[in-house]
C-alpha cells in the first residue's frame, strides 16, 4: 500500500468559511476567493457581514499555502512555503490538459 504524500492534516482557519471573502489584488481591486487562498493573502483581506451588508478588514494571521505554518514576512499575493509555487499545487490532469491545448 503507498504512503500518503503531502499535507494530510487539518487547515486552520480563523474566520468562518463560508463567509463571502474578498482579497485586493490591486489598489481598489477586490476580488473574491477561496478560503485556502484567503488565509495565505499577503495583502488587504476582508469579509463580508452579512447582517448589514458591510465589509469588516480581516487583520488574522497569514499562514503559507495549504499548510498551518504562520508566514513571518509575508509578501504581496499568495505565501508559498519556499521552494513552492501555484504550479505545485495544479492537478497532473490539468497540467495534461495544459499541454495539450
Amino acid at each position: 500500500m503507498a504512503e500518503k504524500k503531502g499535507f494530510t492534516g487539518k487547515l486552520q482557519f480563523d474566520f468562518n468559511v463560508a463567509s463571502c471573502l474578498e482579497v485586493e489584488y490591486n489598489p481598489n481591486k477586490w476580488a473574491r476567493t477561496t478560503a485556502e487562498t484567503f488565509r495565505s493573502w499577503g495583502g488587504n483581506r476582508r469579509i463580508l457581514n452579512s447582517e448589514d451588508m458591510s465589509y469588516i478588514p480581516y487583520k488574522g494571521p497569514v499562514y503559507l499555502f495549504m499548510s498551518n505554518m504562520i508566514c513571518s514576512f509575508p509578501t504581496k499575493g499568495i505565501n508559498y512555503i519556499k521552494g513552492e509555487s501555484a504550479e505545485d499545487y495544479i492537478s497532473q490532469r490539468f497540467k495534461t490538459k495544459l499541454k495539450s491545448a
